[in-house]
């Protein structure tokens, strides 16, 4: 099922021009190296065909990368690849050329091998070695594909705080935190699988069940993420932003600008006032301390002086001034929720992205006349503020 769920969503995704198939590789790459698993050896089928014996394990190193490239591309509003990304593809290149000796074997080696894998599926880590012993492959590997993990939480983290947090509805509205949250659970499985094997055949202790018990939890992990994908295909084949239409500068929809006259503007620019609206109200980008100008320049798809132009044109305001704008917007938010009840201005401050309280001070008084105590002080007697 995800193995055909992978390729109909790289299908998809490339005739539509959306990001996804990057999301599309990663879970091929997974699912066919475990499809292949069982069908070789626990199916038998290997028997018949011992010369692709190790042939898809390149693959493993591959499903990080194309991860990391889906939430990159996605944060940042990237298209394809660039040649710098083909460094993330040496790791599967140099596996390939490790494992050479043991492509070269002879068919009757392999035969017998094959027929030994099949009876007992834990001895293929043992005695299908390349030049490099494979449980320091693997290990190199889950650490490789950990460190790639890491950092497309640390990114999702730096857009948006709120995308990583699981007690926030905008955690599980958010296809880029459900996806890496899955493949959190797919990495888990998979090293915790790797570990105990060690363990149990490395150092000769006994551990009955747990091994089945974290290749379930890895497969479950592919399974969810698979039904996930098919289940949600507006999200995840980005439909509702293959056009530009009104409905994408509606302020009603966005709290965006009210654009009355969109004829002074060209698709493109409107397709970057529809990015630049979905960056400060749907991924809520202001929370990120150190936001610079050609940051987010680089997420709506423009340079910074075309920005700088547009957001004067639209917002009549400046980069700085507008991300304040939204800050304070935010702060006024959770003031009237209650979030002095049992925090500080400082902690306030800090979580709607200004770097220090003094700076938070002088750009709530400058939106909102008073200070933020004034404001708290004003709410909690009733005086209304709008």
């Amino acid at each position: 099922m995800a193995t055909v769920n992978a390729i109909v969503l790289i299908a998809i995704s490339y005739r539509m021009g959306t990001k996804t198939y990057l999301l599309g590789w990663s879970l091929l790459c997974y699912s066919l190296f475990f499809l292949v698993y069982f069908l070789w050896f626990h199916a038998g089928w290997i028997l018949r065909f011992p010369h692709f014996i190790r042939t898809v394990n390149p693959l493993m190193f591959l499903t990080a990368p194309f991860f990391y490239f889906y939430i990159r591309n996605s944060l940042l509003n990237r298209e394809g690849l660039d040649l710098k990304d083909t460094l993330h593809f040496l790791p599967a290149l140099l596996h390939v050329l490790d494992l050479l000796p043991f492509y070269l074997l002879s068919y009757e080696r392999k035969l017998e091998l094959a027929k030994m894998f099949v009876d007992d599926p834990k001895t293929l880590n043992l005695y299908a070695n390349g030049i490099i012993p494979t449980y320091v492959v693997d290990s190199f590997r889950i650490v490789l594909m950990s460190a790639y993990l890491g950092y497309s939480i640390w990114l999702l983290y730096r857009y948006n705080p709120n995308w990583i947090n699981p007690f926030r509805k905008e955690t599980v509205k958010n296809p880029l935190s459900v996806v890496a949250f899955l493949f959190v659970m797919i990495t888990f499985g998979y090293f915790s699988y790797h570990t105990f094997w060690m363990i149990e055949t490395l150092a000769g202790f006994q551990l009955p069940g747990l091994l089945s018990f974290f290749t379930w939890v890895t497969l479950a992990a592919i399974a969810v993420l698979s039904i996930y994908l098919h289940l949600n295909p507006e999200k995840l084949y980005d439909l509702r932003h293959e056009k530009i239409s009104e409905y994408d500068v509606n302020p009603e929809i966005h709290s965006g600008p009210e654009i009355e006259n969109k004829e002074q503007f060209k698709d493109e620019q409107l397709g970057t006032i529809k990015r630049i609206a979905d960056l400060l109200t749907q991924r809520q980008v202001f929370l990120r301390q150190d936001l610079k100008v050609g940051e987010f320049a680089d997420m709506a798809g423009v340079n910074s002086r075309d920005l700088s132009i547009l957001l004067q044109k639209v917002y009549q305001k400046g980069f700085r001034e507008l991300i304040n704008h939204y800050r304070i917007d935010y702060a006024i938010d959770k003031l009237n929720e209650g979030y002095l009840d049992d925090r500080t201005l400082d902690a306030l401050s800090r979580d709607c992205g200004f770097n220090s309280r003094v700076t938070f001070f002088n750009a709530f008084k400058k939106e909102m006349g008073v200070s933020p105590s004034e404001y708290w002080s004003h709410f909690q007697s009733g005086e209304d503020f709008s």
